[in-house]
């Protein structure tokens, strides 16, 4: 193991439904990391929103379990528009800047308040490199709608669906059966239901609108293949092998994904790899997969989840810009191993975060000497 000269900050946790997934995916990314030689600053972010630095190597769960000895362990953690020093911790004598500041920051949250902008929007503004796409990217992801219409403008197909928006008429009586429910900004397959009759649809949204204020109803595919496939670059693009996950039924729940199988969730699920789909409609996934990455602006990592109908006909399903375990299982099979994974991708922040550099920030202009000089602004004045 060679000592990589990056400090990185991994941020996991948040306030999400998907907070305890975020968790699993950030202790893994963390052991991978430092069996990759990077010096770690690892810190969680509570359900209450509060930013904890690890005092020792890392949380483990046991410890994350107790926030007790969450808070004994670690310190608070602010992010500061100071530009120079925007990480601060709080000491005996109130926050200081932290006397080594990360170079980049590496941040595995899953849903809102970390993977869909906003978290991507503070390291901008304060300059930090981080892992993974962008605002505007992240932003597209964490709305179900918005990338459906996206894939539409690729001319990808999508399975025919109805938004709906809390605190406005519920008229489903345009709503097509059977179909899914579901949360338009949230993962995991939390809140999703399938449903076949109008009572339990209307239970559905109703249940939905409990964990977002727009809620979408998406005409089901009968018996579909669902194919997911991760993409991973800036501008070189490289897709891993595609993956068959086989579920119980039309739907992967959450216990499916995280919690059945003996505990072991997916990693404990039966998933044919390369997906048994024929090579002609596995190059056609790949090329519709790179293809909206680039449109939609997604740097470093994501994974595109797609299905297939009887018919043969693939449907775009959803992205997952920030992917649980950062779908580690896709790309093992392409030779990568999750440390070569994360150094792949600190590598890629940096690369993306050099390049923002090179633009041109600053317009020179003697607008404001003119204005001090008397001479106004074209069509009026100010003061």
């Amino acid at each position: 193991m060679n000592k990589k000269e990056e400090r990185v900050m991994l941020v996991y946790g948040g306030i999400s439904p998907e907070h305890e997934v975020s968790v699993v995916s950030g202790l893994q990314v963390g052991r991978a990391l430092r069996k990759s030689g990077y010096e770690v600053m690892e810190v969680y972010i509570t359900k209450d929103g509060e930013w904890l630095l690890s005092n020792k190597s890392g949380f483990d769960i046991k410890t994350l379990v107790d926030k007790t000895k969450t808070v004994k362990d670690s310190k608070r953690l602010v992010i500061t528009t100071d530009r120079d020093f925007p990480v601060w911790v709080r000491g005996l004598f109130g926050y200081s800047p932290l006397e080594k500041q990360p170079d980049v920051v590496f941040p595995v949250i899953h849903g809102r308040g970390g993977e869909d902008g906003t978290l991507q929007g503070l390291f901008e503004l304060v300059g930090l490199p981080y892992v993974g796409c962008g605002v505007t990217a992240s932003g597209i992801k964490i709305d179900k709608y918005l990338g459906k219409r996206l894939a539409e403008f690729l001319e990808i197909a999508v399975a025919k669906d109805w938004l709906f928006i809390k605190g406005e008429n519920l008229n489903i009586e345009k709503v097509n059966l059977p179909a899914f429910v579901k949360p338009v900004g949230l993962g995991s397959s939390i809140a999703v239901q399938r449903v076949e009759t109008k009572k339990a649809l209307i239970e559905a949204i109703e249940v939905a609108f409990c964990y977002d204020r727009r809620v979408m109803v998406e005409e089901a595919i009968i018996d579909p293949i669902e194919v997911n496939i991760s993409v991973m670059g800036n501008t070189d693009l490289e897709v891993s092998i595609t993956e068959q996950p086989v579920s119980a039924g039309e739907l992967l729940t959450f216990d499916d994904k995280y919690v059945g199988n003996g505990g072991k969730g997916m990693a404990g699920s039966k998933r044919l790899m390369p997906a048994e789909i024929g090579k002609e409609k596995i190059k056609q996934i790949e090329g519709f997969a790179k293809k909206y990455f680039r449109l939609l602006g997604g740097k470093g990592i994501a994974r595109l989840d797609f299905m297939i109908d009887k018919n043969g006909k693939i449907y775009f399903n959803e992205i997952n810009t920030m992917p649980g375990s950062l779908a580690c299982f896709l790309w093992e099979k392409t030779g990568k191993t999750f440390e070569k994974l994360v150094t792949n991708l600190v590598s890629l922040a940096l690369e993306e975060s050099d390049s923002k550099g090179k633009l041109i920030s600053k317009f020179e202009t003697n607008l404001l000497t003119k204005m001090v000089a008397g001479c106004g602004l074209k069509g009026g004045k100010i003061g």
